[in-house]
C-alpha cells in the first residue's frame, strides 16, 4: 500500500497558471482510482467513509486551487478592461476570480483609476465632517491664491477647521494632527518647499509689464546690445550655509558648522548687458574703513557704516563701473535698467544717470518679471558663492582661531576673490537667458543660446580723480579702489 501512496505523491503536480494568481493541481486518475480501491477493502467502513470523501473532495480541488488575492488598482482596471470587452463571466474565469469582484470593481471604476497603481486596500470609512473639509479647501485655496500666496500651515488648518465646525453647530468635532493628516491625504495637500519668497504681484500687473515692454522698445531703438544694460544690488554674508545635508539615518541632531557670521552681510552691485557681458563688481563692506587687504583684480571695494547701496554709492558706482564700460567714455547711446529702489530714484542719481545714458525703471513689485539679473544669474551666482564657501570651511588648514578657539571668518579678500572667481563663470548663455525670459530682447532664431566667450572689458590705463577734497586713486588694472584722506594720509 506505501508504494502506492509513494506513487500519488510523486504524480501529483502543481504548477502557477501563467498570467493569473492562482495554481492548478494534478492527480493523475489511475491514482486516485488504485488508492480508492485499495482503502476499499483494507480498512473498516468508517475509516473508508472519512476518506472517501477526502478524495472526492481531493478530486474536486485537482481542476484549479484558487488562494485568496489581494489585488492592485492597476490588476483591477486590467479585469475591467477584459470584462467590458468579454463580459464578466470570462473576465472572472480567466484571471480566477468571483463574477460579483468583478461587478463591484466595475462600479467603482472611477475610485481605481483615481487610486495609485499599485495601491490594493480602499481602507479608510467616511468622511465624518464633509461640509467642514469642503469649506476648509476653499479656505486654502483662498490663501493660496496667486495674489495673496499666504503661508498655511498644519497649526492653522487645525485652528481654522474647528472656527468652521463650531459655526455649524458641531460638538463632537476632533481635528488633531491625526485628521488633518488625513484630511490632506483626501485632498491632495502636502507640506511644500517654498520656491519663491518675496511680494506677490500687483494688480493688473500684466499692463504694466507690457507698458514697460513697449517703453523699452522704444528707447532700445539704435542701441546696441552691449549698450543695453541691467544693474542690481545683491544681498550677500560671510557664511552662506544651505539649509539640507546629508547625514545618516536616525540621527536627532542634524548640525551645520559655521563660523557664525552668517548675519553678517555686505551688499555687492552687479550689471550685465543684453551682449552676455560683465562689468567688474562693486562690494560695499559694513564698516567706516576701506579694509587695509590687498585685493584681487576685477572688483571695486567701497565701505560705508550700513552696508547697502545709497545715494553716494550709486553715484560712485556710476563713476567707477557704468561710465568706464566700453562705450561710456565717448558717451555712446546706451539704456540702464533698474529696480525701483529708493536710492536708484533720486534727483541726484537720475541726474547723473542721464548724462551718459537713458534711464528704464522696473515698476514695483515687478522685479521677477522684468530683471534679467533677478531671472537667471542671481542664484546661479550665489550658488556659486556657496559652493566656495563650502569648500573652505572643509579645508582646515586655511583656517585661523580666536585665542578662545573659535574659527574666524573669511577675510575680505578672500571673499573677494570668490566673488571675481564665480562672477567669471556667469556665463553670456545664462546672461542672454535672463534678457530673453524678461521679454526686453529677443535673439533671432535661438530659443537656447549657445553659449560663447565671455568678453573680457578692457578698463583702460590708471586714472585719478578729485572728489571732496579727498583723492581716490583708482588702479583700473587691479580695479580696486582705496579712497584718502589728505590730511591724515590714512584710509577714512
Amino acid at each position: 500500500m506505501s508504494k502506492f501512496f509513494y506513487l500519488y505523491i510523486a504524480n501529483t503536480r502543481i504548477t502557477p497558471l501563467p498570467g493569473r494568481n492562482s495554481w492548478e493541481i494534478k492527480i493523475p486518475g489511475p491514482i486516485l482510482l488504485c488508492c480508492y480501491l485499495i482503502l476499499r477493502f483494507s480498512y473498516s467502513l468508517s475509516f473508508f467513509v472519512t476518506l472517501h470523501l477526502v478524495l472526492i473532495f481531493v478530486f474536486k480541488m485537482s481542476a484549479t486551487f484558487q488562494p485568496r488575492v489581494c489585488r492592485t488598482a492597476e490588476r483591477k482596471l486590467e479585469i475591467i478592461k477584459y470584462a467590458e470587452e468579454h463580459g464578466n463571466c470570462k473576465a472572472a474565469n480567466y484571471y480566477k476570480c468571483s463574477e460579483s469582484s468583478v461587478r463591484d470593481w466595475r462600479k467603482i471604476k472611477s475610485v481605481l483609476q483615481a487610486m495609485p497603481k499599485q495601491k490594493r486596500a480602499r481602507r479608510g470609512g467616511k468622511v465624518k465632517w464633509p461640509d467642514v473639509e469642503e469649506e476648509l479647501v476653499i479656505w486654502i485655496k483662498s490663501l493660496r491664491a496667486r495674489a495673496k500666496a499666504a503661508k498655511v500651515s498644519t497649526v492653522l488648518i487645525r485652528m481654522e477647521a474647528e472656527k468652521i465646525a463650531i459655526a455649524k453647530g458641531y460638538t463632537n468635532f476632533l481635528g488633531g494632527p491625526a485628521w488633518c493628516n488625513k484630511f490632506m491625504r483626501r485632498n491632495g495637500l502636502s507640506i511644500r518647499t517654498v520656491t519663491t519668497t518675496g511680494q506677490s504681484l500687483p494688480p493688473g500687473w500684466e499692463e504694466k509689464v507690457a507698458s514697460f515692454h513697449h517703453f523699452v522698445n522704444e528707447k532700445k531703438n539704435g542701441i546696441q546690445l552691449c549698450q543695453l544694460a541691467n544693474m542690481d544690488e545683491v544681498p550677500m554674508c560671510f557664511d552662506s550655509p544651505d539649509s539640507r545635508t546629508v547625514e545618516f539615518k536616525g540621527v536627532e541632531d542634524v548640525a551645520i558648522r559655521t563660523t557664525g557670521h552668517e548675519k553678517s552681510s555686505f551688499s555687492l552691485i552687479l550689471c550685465v548687458t543684453a551682449e552676455g557681458n560683465k562689468l567688474p563688481p562693486m562690494v560695499i563692506f559694513k564698516r567706516k574703513t576701506i579694509p587695509k587687504e590687498e585685493f584681487p583684480r576685477g572688483i571695486v571695494v567701497y565701505a560705508n557704516e550700513k552696508g547697502w547701496n545709497n545715494t553716494e554709492m550709486m553715484t560712485e558706482w556710476l563713476d567707477k563701473v557704468w561710465r568706464r564700460r566700453p562705450g561710456g567714455f565717448f558717451k555712446t547711446k546706451s539704456l540702464l535698467i533698474l529696480d525701483s529702489a529708493t536710492c536708484h530714484k533720486t534727483d541726484e542719481v537720475k541726474n547723473a544717470i542721464k548724462k551718459h545714458s537713458d534711464i528704464a525703471m522696473i515698476p514695483g513689485g515687478l522685479t521677477k518679471k522684468l530683471q534679467p539679473l533677478d531671472l537667471t544669474v542671481n542664484k546661479s551666482f550665489k550658488s556659486k558663492i556657496r559652493r566656495k564657501w563650502e569648500d573652505w570651511m572643509v579645508k582646515d588648514e586655511e583656517h585661523t582661531f580666536t585665542k578662545n578657539n573659535k574659527q574666524r571668518r573669511a577675510s575680505y579678500s578672500l571673499v573677494c576673490k570668490w566673488i571675481v572667481d564665480c562672477w567669471k563663470e556667469i556665463t553670456p548663455e545664462c546672461i542672454k537667458n535672463g534678457f530673453r525670459k524678461s521679454g526686453i530682447q529677443t535673439y533671432d532664431g535661438m530659443d537656447t543660446i549657445m553659449e560663447e566667450e565671455t568678453r573680457e572689458i578692457d578698463m583702460g590705463e590708471d586714472e585719478e580723480f578729485e572728489l571732496d577734497g579727498g583723492e581716490i586713486v583708482v588702479d583700473l588694472n587691479i580695479e580696486h579702489i582705496s579712497v584718502f584722506d589728505e590730511a591724515t594720509d590714512e584710509d577714512i
